[in-house]
């Protein structure tokens, strides 16, 4: 099959599990779930995420059977310390930036495990590894029209956060262009999602333990200090360069991926 035509069933797949399937999902199952996991959420969140996304998972694996599962939702083990060890230091100054400005501090582990711990997993693995993974890795699709596709769509799931239509758009545009960011790190890590997916779970928790007000957005102050985790994030992706890594996201990429180490071998056609 020709990968434009994977391309937009990839899209289209996308798309119909973002704004359909989630119509699927009765009111009923919401109001089981709740009742056994208390109001927390704590069933009732991932099991929405694997019904709405499910087929999104399904249909790239039916593309590619040829990959691995693993290989597709970027959770191959090679590089899970070091990266867990990475992002703790990137996040580390913004954690004790948010200590420094907070008057709050909510340990609530329903909060942290929904709002930091969910949000990290399920939206990494489907948001960069499976759709923007493979319509940039098999669908050959260069970084920026890949990344356009997943992170516009990521930053639409948080106008919400906005209070009013400067606001909502201003969430709009930070997580449209965070989605891009993880993208890369996702990309630079080896195509491993440990290091985007423990960057996202520790800056959600950091926001969330000491209260940080101004939604996705922030302020200027948490800014700051947001800022400088993903400095350290670039700082330390360009010390694996150093170190020999291969760059991934080049000039020669952005557009269209050439890289023949993405493609599908001639075999598997």
């Amino acid at each position: 099959m020709d990968n434009k035509i994977k391309t937009l069933i990839m899209i289209a797949t996308f798309i119909f599990c973002h704004y359909v399937m989630r119509y699927f999902w009765g009111a009923g199952w919401s109001e089981f779930l709740l009742a056994q996991d208390q109001q927390s959420h704590l069933l009732l969140t991932p099991a929405k995420y694997l019904f709405i996304y499910g087929p999104l998972v399904l249909v790239a694996t039916l593309l590619f059977k040829q990959v691995e599962l693993l290989e597709i939702l970027g959770l191959k083990i090679e590089g899970f310390k070091n990266y867990f060890l990475a992002a703790v230091v990137c996040c580390l100054p913004m954690t004790l930036g948010y200590a420094y400005l907070s008057s709050e501090l909510n340990l609530e582990l329903s909060g942290i495990m929904v709002g930091s711990v969910y949000a990290g997993v399920f939206e990494e693995i489907l948001f960069r590894a499976v759709l923007f993974g493979v319509l940039f890795r098999y669908c050959r699709l260069g970084f920026i029209p890949a990344a356009l596709v997943s992170s516009v769509i990521f930053g639409m799931g948080h106008i919400y956060q906005g209070h009013d239509a400067l606001s909502a758009f201003a969430s709009f545009a930070v997580t449209s262009v965070a989605g891009t960011w993880f993208a890369w790190l996702f990309c630079e890590s080896g195509y491993r999602i440990w290091f985007p997916l423990w960057m996202h779970i520790f800056m959600n928790a950091s926001y969330g333990i000491f209260g940080m007000s101004g939604g996705a957005a922030g302020d200027l102050e948490g800014n700051i200090f947001k800022a400088s985790s993903i400095i350290l994030s670039l700082v330390y992706i360009n010390l694996l360069v150093r170190r020999g890594k291969k760059r991934e996201i080049t000039l020669a990429s952005l557009w269209k991926n050439q890289s023949i180490e993405n493609s599908l071998t001639p075999q598997y056609s």
